[in-house]
Protein backbone atom coordinates (compact mmCIF):
# COMPACT_ATOMS: atom_id res chain seq x y z
CA UNK A 1 0.00 0.00 0.00
CA UNK A 2 1.05 3.59 -0.65
CA UNK A 3 1.34 5.93 2.30
CA UNK A 4 -0.84 9.05 2.19
CA UNK A 5 0.62 12.57 2.56
CA UNK A 6 -0.82 12.79 6.09
CA UNK A 7 0.87 9.50 7.01
CA UNK A 8 4.17 10.76 5.59
CA UNK A 9 3.80 13.90 7.71
CA UNK A 10 3.12 11.76 10.78
CA UNK A 11 6.20 9.64 10.11
CA UNK A 12 8.30 12.81 9.82
CA UNK A 13 7.01 13.94 13.22
CA UNK A 14 7.77 10.56 14.75
CA UNK A 15 11.31 10.72 13.32
CA UNK A 16 11.68 14.21 14.78
CA UNK A 17 10.56 12.95 18.20
CA UNK A 18 13.34 10.38 18.04
CA UNK A 19 15.84 13.25 18.07
CA UNK A 20 16.21 14.14 14.39
CA UNK A 21 14.60 17.57 13.83
CA UNK A 22 16.64 18.42 10.71
CA UNK A 23 14.40 18.36 7.63
CA UNK A 24 16.79 16.75 5.16
CA UNK A 25 17.80 14.11 7.69
CA UNK A 26 14.12 13.31 8.31
CA UNK A 27 13.65 12.60 4.61
CA UNK A 28 16.85 10.56 4.45
CA UNK A 29 15.55 8.36 7.29
CA UNK A 30 12.04 8.40 5.84
CA UNK A 31 13.49 6.97 2.63
CA UNK A 32 14.51 3.86 4.57
CA UNK A 33 11.48 3.70 6.87
CA UNK A 34 8.51 4.38 4.57
CA UNK A 35 8.90 1.22 2.45
CA UNK A 36 9.16 -1.00 5.53
CA UNK A 37 6.10 0.66 7.09
CA UNK A 38 4.14 0.20 3.86
CA UNK A 39 4.95 -3.54 3.84
CA UNK A 40 3.91 -3.93 7.48
CA UNK A 41 0.60 -2.10 6.96
CA UNK A 42 -0.08 -4.16 3.86
CA UNK A 43 0.54 -7.40 5.72
CA UNK A 44 -1.48 -6.28 8.74
CA UNK A 45 -4.00 -3.52 7.88
CA UNK A 46 -5.21 -3.33 11.52
CA UNK A 47 -1.75 -2.22 12.66
CA UNK A 48 -1.58 1.45 13.58
CA UNK A 49 0.97 3.72 11.94
CA UNK A 50 2.61 4.40 15.32
CA UNK A 51 3.01 0.69 16.04
CA UNK A 52 4.37 0.03 12.54
CA UNK A 53 6.90 2.83 13.00
CA UNK A 54 8.01 1.50 16.40
CA UNK A 55 8.43 -1.97 14.93
CA UNK A 56 10.57 -0.63 12.07
CA UNK A 57 12.58 1.53 14.48
CA UNK A 58 13.28 -1.58 16.57
CA UNK A 59 14.67 -3.34 13.49
CA UNK A 60 17.47 -0.78 13.34
CA UNK A 61 18.84 -2.03 16.67
CA UNK A 62 19.51 -0.34 20.00
CA UNK A 63 20.98 2.76 18.35
CA UNK A 64 17.92 3.32 16.17
CA UNK A 65 18.53 5.70 13.28
CA UNK A 66 21.90 6.94 14.56
CA UNK A 67 23.89 4.97 11.97
CA UNK A 68 21.79 6.46 9.15
CA UNK A 69 22.20 9.95 10.59
CA UNK A 70 25.96 9.52 10.97
CA UNK A 71 26.33 8.17 7.43
CA UNK A 72 24.33 11.06 5.96
CA UNK A 73 26.24 13.68 7.95
CA UNK A 74 29.59 12.20 6.88
CA UNK A 75 28.58 12.26 3.21
CA UNK A 76 27.67 15.96 3.52
CA UNK A 77 30.95 16.79 5.27
CA UNK A 78 32.86 14.92 2.57
CA UNK A 79 31.05 16.95 -0.10
CA UNK A 80 31.97 20.22 1.61
CA UNK A 81 35.63 19.24 1.84
CA UNK A 82 35.45 18.59 -1.87
CA UNK A 83 33.93 22.06 -2.37
CA UNK A 84 36.81 23.62 -0.42
CA UNK A 85 39.56 21.95 -2.45
CA UNK A 86 37.75 22.63 -5.73
CA UNK A 87 37.57 26.33 -4.86
CA UNK A 88 41.19 26.32 -3.66
CA UNK A 89 42.40 24.87 -6.97
CA UNK A 90 40.12 27.05 -9.08
CA UNK A 91 41.47 30.27 -7.61
CA UNK A 92 44.90 29.38 -9.08
CA UNK A 93 43.55 28.23 -12.44
CA UNK A 94 41.15 31.04 -13.28
CA UNK A 95 41.03 34.79 -13.73
CA UNK A 96 40.00 35.01 -10.05
CA UNK A 97 43.71 34.84 -9.14
CA UNK A 98 43.81 38.54 -10.01
CA UNK A 99 41.90 39.40 -6.81
CA UNK A 100 44.38 38.02 -4.25
CA UNK A 101 47.26 39.35 -6.35
CA UNK A 102 45.71 42.82 -6.43
CA UNK A 103 44.99 42.80 -2.69
CA UNK A 104 48.49 41.49 -1.91
CA UNK A 105 49.99 44.29 -4.04
CA UNK A 106 47.98 46.89 -2.13
CA UNK A 107 49.02 45.41 1.21
CA UNK A 108 52.67 45.37 0.11
CA UNK A 109 52.42 49.02 -0.86
CA UNK A 110 50.87 49.83 2.53
CA UNK A 111 53.66 47.96 4.34
CA UNK A 112 56.31 50.01 2.51
CA UNK A 113 54.71 53.45 2.39
CA UNK A 114 52.58 53.82 5.52
CA UNK A 115 53.09 53.99 9.26
CA UNK A 116 49.63 53.89 10.87
CA UNK A 117 49.67 55.44 14.35
CA UNK A 118 53.45 55.63 14.04
CA UNK A 119 53.94 51.86 13.71
CA UNK A 120 55.78 50.22 10.84
CA UNK A 121 53.63 47.21 9.93
CA UNK A 122 55.12 44.32 7.97
CA UNK A 123 53.41 42.64 5.01
CA UNK A 124 52.40 39.57 7.11
CA UNK A 125 50.75 41.86 9.66
CA UNK A 126 48.81 43.61 6.89
CA UNK A 127 47.83 40.16 5.65
CA UNK A 128 46.47 39.29 9.10
CA UNK A 129 44.56 42.59 9.22
CA UNK A 130 43.01 41.77 5.86
CA UNK A 131 42.12 38.28 7.14
CA UNK A 132 40.27 39.71 10.14
CA UNK A 133 38.33 42.09 7.89
CA UNK A 134 37.39 39.11 5.72
CA UNK A 135 36.52 37.11 8.83
CA UNK A 136 33.91 39.70 9.81
CA UNK A 137 32.44 39.53 6.30
CA UNK A 138 32.24 35.70 6.27
CA UNK A 139 30.62 35.49 9.71
CA UNK A 140 28.12 38.26 8.92
CA UNK A 141 27.19 36.44 5.69
CA UNK A 142 26.70 33.23 7.68
CA UNK A 143 24.48 34.96 10.25
CA UNK A 144 22.23 36.51 7.58
CA UNK A 145 21.17 33.15 6.10
CA UNK A 146 17.44 32.37 6.14
CA UNK A 147 16.20 30.72 9.33
CA UNK A 148 14.55 27.90 7.37
CA UNK A 149 17.88 26.74 5.95
CA UNK A 150 19.39 26.47 9.42
CA UNK A 151 17.16 23.46 10.13
CA UNK A 152 19.05 21.31 7.62
CA UNK A 153 22.04 19.09 8.37
CA UNK A 154 23.38 20.23 5.00
CA UNK A 155 23.59 23.79 6.29
CA UNK A 156 24.66 23.02 9.85
CA UNK A 157 27.73 21.30 8.43
CA UNK A 158 28.95 24.73 7.33
CA UNK A 159 30.01 25.18 10.96
CA UNK A 160 33.15 23.38 9.78
CA UNK A 161 34.06 26.62 8.00
CA UNK A 162 33.91 28.51 11.28
CA UNK A 163 36.21 25.91 12.84
CA UNK A 164 38.72 26.49 10.02
CA UNK A 165 38.46 30.25 10.50
CA UNK A 166 38.96 29.89 14.25
CA UNK A 167 42.11 27.82 13.68
CA UNK A 168 43.49 30.43 11.29
CA UNK A 169 42.58 33.20 13.74
CA UNK A 170 44.40 31.53 16.66
CA UNK A 171 47.54 30.85 14.58
CA UNK A 172 47.54 34.39 13.20
CA UNK A 173 47.23 35.96 16.64
CA UNK A 174 50.06 33.80 17.99
CA UNK A 175 52.18 34.34 14.88
CA UNK A 176 52.05 38.14 15.03
CA UNK A 177 54.75 38.15 17.71
CA UNK A 178 57.26 36.88 15.11
CA UNK A 179 56.60 39.63 12.58
CA UNK A 180 57.03 42.80 14.61
CA UNK A 181 60.47 43.46 13.13
CA UNK A 182 60.21 44.48 9.46
CA UNK A 183 63.70 43.04 8.89
CA UNK A 184 62.85 39.53 10.05
CA UNK A 185 64.96 36.74 8.52
CA UNK A 186 63.80 33.17 8.08
CA UNK A 187 66.59 30.80 9.08
CA UNK A 188 66.94 27.24 10.36
CA UNK A 189 66.41 28.03 14.03
CA UNK A 190 63.46 27.38 16.36
CA UNK A 191 62.21 30.93 15.79
CA UNK A 192 62.80 30.65 12.05
CA UNK A 193 60.80 27.41 11.84
CA UNK A 194 57.87 28.92 13.75
CA UNK A 195 58.09 32.01 11.57
CA UNK A 196 57.91 29.88 8.41
CA UNK A 197 54.90 27.97 9.74
CA UNK A 198 53.27 31.28 10.66
CA UNK A 199 53.84 32.64 7.15
CA UNK A 200 52.24 29.54 5.61
CA UNK A 201 49.17 29.89 7.82
CA UNK A 202 48.90 33.61 7.16
CA UNK A 203 49.06 32.86 3.42
CA UNK A 204 46.36 30.19 3.76
CA UNK A 205 44.27 32.58 5.86
CA UNK A 206 44.69 35.24 3.19
CA UNK A 207 43.38 32.90 0.48
CA UNK A 208 40.59 31.59 2.73
CA UNK A 209 38.95 35.02 2.58
CA UNK A 210 38.46 34.46 -1.16
CA UNK A 211 37.62 30.74 -0.90
CA UNK A 212 35.32 30.26 2.10
CA UNK A 213 32.55 32.68 1.04
CA UNK A 214 32.23 30.76 -2.23
CA UNK A 215 32.16 27.42 -0.37
CA UNK A 216 29.50 28.86 1.94
CA UNK A 217 27.44 30.00 -1.07
CA UNK A 218 27.72 26.55 -2.67
CA UNK A 219 26.61 24.88 0.57
CA UNK A 220 23.63 27.24 0.82
CA UNK A 221 22.72 26.47 -2.80
CA UNK A 222 22.81 22.72 -2.05
CA UNK A 223 20.59 23.23 0.99
CA UNK A 224 18.12 25.27 -1.07
CA UNK A 225 17.93 22.44 -3.59
CA UNK A 226 16.99 20.06 -0.79
CA UNK A 227 14.49 22.59 0.54
CA UNK A 228 12.86 22.82 -2.91
CA UNK A 229 12.63 19.02 -3.17
CA UNK A 230 11.35 18.37 0.32
CA UNK A 231 9.12 21.40 0.86
CA UNK A 232 8.24 22.45 -2.69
Amino acid sequence: MKLSPSQITTLKKLISYKGYPEIDLQYEILDHVACKVEVLLEEKPTLSLDDAFRKVHGEFGIFGFSDLAESYTKSIEKRYRRFFWEEFKSIFTSIRIIYPIAIASILYWLSINTRPFGYELTLPIWGVIFFFIGLVYVISSYMRVDKELKNYVAFKSTNNFLVILNLFMQVNIYGLRYFENPNYVIEFTAKGVFMSIGLVFILMSFFSVFILPRVLNRSIAETKKLQAIYEG
